[in-house]
This record gives structure tokens, C-alpha cells and sequence, in this order.
């Protein structure tokens, strides 16, 4: 009989990804909650772990956990079945959005490396200082083809996937944009968010007789820009476009963002929560779940080993969000009116409901907070996920600098 702990899980995941067989399933919530008991994705760490909460042989538990990411040729036993990562991409994404809350979204794409072995291509929900996978190509380090078939691919898995009157954006820094991009973005009904490189190029405004370069539309830190028009006019791939721009006091460069949204309903700021997929490519190294430390070398395998996490860090940002979530303020009881207001105390944001920053990121709480209610026998699962509002201002460059929670 499992412990309550996983039998919780195991039917989390069943409700995420019904097509998936019963053994599969099985495994993937082993091998997941012993990535969160191990702190670890390494094979060795995560089987003792396993097999110490679940009494079982410590070899036996090893193989199994092997089995799961390996190819159908390579699995011991008769009628392996092989698991289909990017088939779980769309139930990825629909799992997390049940949780939340609101009708805007913020999607990050980036690629992170591991040595010289492998470059992943990956496409996060940015939440709570923090990222969570939902589609990623693993590639080897030295592959030389082109990106854009696995990127175009990558994002047509969730075409239908989110509903129609939902605001999102996906955001990418200046190695990732291009036309074709953009257009993808869009033809999935989501809205890029594509900086772009200030040092060439010009944007012809919707006026024909103005055309500015780039690097003129913000003259000094603390200007901001927002125009509509054609970006890269003259050359072989013109984009119509808006343009939103900012210049933070204390950085070196602007941010110049483009979208198709109308001026009028985009702000260069939402641009900074681009920054959390990589404090998740943290949480996936040295932060949290020591990918680092892996000696795979073959992206296939990876690719599997990617699933287990993402399922880990979603279900370690469960565990810990409620940890996160700003408390709610006291109201004071009215006081007779024969009497004289009291003298307001000092300012205590303890009392006040407005917690101070917190030391942790809602992944590591939520990596101590699970491991400590396994304990209990229980799982600790928030209902909703509450994403904070998007930034209504531009970063200074403090808040470039300043020390993130590990």
C-alpha cells in the first residue's frame, strides 16, 4: 500500500494526463516526489530515497526509475511502452491552468544550456518569481541546425489549448526574435513580446514622413516610448508592429519590446517577468533540482528526465505558494464614539498584512514544506495559483542588482 502522500499525487497526475497508462503514471509520481524528497534529479539520490520511504529494494527501485526515461529498445522486460513527452505538453499546460486565477497570462521562452552536452529549448509560464516548464526540445550542445522548426512546433501544441478570452504574452529576449516568431506568436491568438536590438535598424511610424533609427527613440534613463508603424522598413523582412520602449535609471541599455498589441494596451515594464525563467533554469541547476550534476548524454533521455522535473517544480510551487500569498490585513473594531481615536502604532507588517520580502523562493518552501508534511502522511496542494499583478513600472537598477531568493 503506498503512503497517503503518493497515492495523492499518483491521482493528481491521473486527472492531468488520463491517456497515460497506469504504470507510467505510477512512475512519474514516484520518481517526481522523489525528486522533492531527494532535492535532486540524480538516478542514485532519488532511488535510495525511494526506497527508504517505500521499503523497497534499493536496485530494483534504480532500475524502474532507469526504465522510465529510457527508449523501448533499451527497457528490460516484455511489452515496454515508450513515453510520449511532447504528447504531454497540452495537459501540462490545461493542469496548471485549472489552478489559476485571472484572465492574463505570461509565457517566457528561452534556451539554457548544460556544459557542452545539451541546449534546451524551453517554454515556461513565468509565476511567482519563478518558471514552470510546459514544452521544451532538448538539443546537443554542438547541433548546428536551425531553431525554428522545433520552436514553430513547440508552440503549435497549444493551439486550442487555452481559452479564446484569455490576455497572453509571450515574451523572449533579443537572441530569439525574429518575423517569423512574431507571426507564429500570433497565429496562436497569443500576443509576443519580443525585444528587440536597439543598436540597428529603423522603425517607420505610422506617419510616412518620420523614420527614426533604433537607438534614438529614447535619448536618456527614465524616458519611455510607445509607437505604432513598421519595424525594419527597406529590408527583407519588415514587420508591422507596435513598439514599447523604457529606460531604466542606472542601466546601461532600454528595453525596445515588440508586440501587436495596441499601444494603448501594452507597458514596456511587463517586459521584467521575463527575468523569472531564468531564476527557473536556477531552480532546475543549483537552485533546487542539481540538473548540473547529471551524467546523461543523450537528449532524448533528458527530454523524459525534463517531464519529471517540470512535474516536480509544479509541484513544489504547490506545496509552497501559500507561503506567498500576501495575508490578509486585520480590520479594527470600531471604537465608541465618546472616545478619542488612539495614537496609529508604529508601522508592523506583521499586523498590517503586508509580509516583508520573503527570504526563500516559493520553490525551495515549497520543497521544505512538502518534505516536512510527508512526514504527517499528508500532501499539501494549493487549490489556486494567484499570479501577483504585471509590473506597471519599469525596473531600476536595483532591482537588477539586488540578491533573489535562492
Amino acid at each position: 500500500m503506498p503512503p497517503a502522500a503518493l497515492s495523492a499525487w499518483i491521482a493528481e497526475l491521473a486527472s492531468a494526463w488520463p491517456d497515460l497508462s497506469v504504470p507510467q503514471t505510477k512512475m512519474l509520481a514516484q520518481y517526481s516526489m522523489g525528486m522533492v524528497r531527494a532535492e535532486s534529479s540524480g538516478l542514485c539520490r532519488v532511488a535510495f530515497c525511494l526506497s527508504q520511504w517505500l521499503g523497497q529494494g534499493y536496485h530494483a527501485v534504480r532500475e524502474r526509475l532507469r526504465d522510465f526515461y529510457c527508449a523501448k529498445q533499451d527497457k528490460s522486460g516484455r511489452k515496454r511502452r515508450e513515453l510520449d513527452v511532447e504528447a504531454c505538453f497540452p495537459g501540462l499546460l490545461a493542469w496548471v491552468l485549472r489552478r489559476w486565477q485571472g484572465k492574463e497570462l505570461a509565457i517566457a521562452i528561452d534556451a539554457t544550456t548544460l556544459g557542452q552536452r545539451f541546449t534546451v529549448l524551453a517554454i515556461s509560464v513565468v509565476f511567482a518569481g519563478t518558471a514552470i516548464p510546459v514544452a521544451w526540445k532538448v538539443l546537443r550542445a554542438d547541433a548546428k541546425a536551425s531553431w525554428k522548426a522545433h520552436w514553430l512546433r513547440l508552440l503549435r501544441n497549444f493551439r486550442n489549448t487555452l481559452p479564446p478570452d484569455m490576455k497572453v504574452i509571450v515574451l523572449a529576449d533579443r537572441g530569439l526574435y525574429a518575423r517569423w516568431l512574431f507571426q507564429g506568436i500570433v497565429d496562436l491568438g497569443w500576443h509576443p513580446y519580443l525585444r528587440i536590438n536597439a543598436t540597428a535598424g529603423q522603425f517607420k511610424t505610422t506617419d510616412p514622413t518620420e523614420s527614426r533609427a533604433l537607438q534614438t527613440l529614447l535619448g536618456k534613463p527614465g524616458q519611455e516610448y510607445a509607437g505604432t508603424g513598421t519595424l525594419f522598413p527597406g529590408s527583407s523582412s519588415p514587420l508591422a508592429c507596435t513598439l514599447v520602449a523604457c529606460w531604466s535609471e542606472g542601466c546601461a541599455q532600454p528595453w525596445i519590446i515588440a508586440t501587436d498589441l495596441a499601444r494603448q494596451q501594452a507597458q514596456a515594464s511587463w517586459y521584467g517577468l521575463r527575468n523569472w525563467i531564468e531564476r527557473g533554469f536556477k531552480h532546475d541547476k543549483t537552485g533546487g533540482m542539481r540538473w548540473n550534476n547529471t551524467r546523461m548524454d543523450d537528449p532524448n533521455r533528458a527530454c523524459v528526465l525534463w517531464l519529471v522535473m517540470a512535474t516536480s517544480r509544479y509541484l513544489s510551487i504547490l506545496g509552497g505558494v501559500e507561503f506567498h500569498q500576501p495575508a490578509a490585513a486585520a480590520v479594527p473594531e470600531p471604537l465608541p464614539p465618546d472616545e478619542a481615536a488612539p495614537q496609529p502604532p508604529a508601522r508592523n507588517p506583521l499586523l498590517t498584512g503586508h509580509r516583508p520580502r520573503p527570504v526563500l523562493s516559493v520553490l525551495v518552501t515549497g520543497l521544505l514544506a512538502i518534505r516536512m508534511a510527508i512526514l504527517c502522511g499528508r500532501l499539501p496542494i494549493a487549490p489556486i495559483l494567484t499570479p501577483a499583478p504585471w509590473p506597471d513600472r519599469p525596473p531600476n537598477h536595483l532591482s537588477h542588482t539586488a540578491a533573489a531568493p535562492p
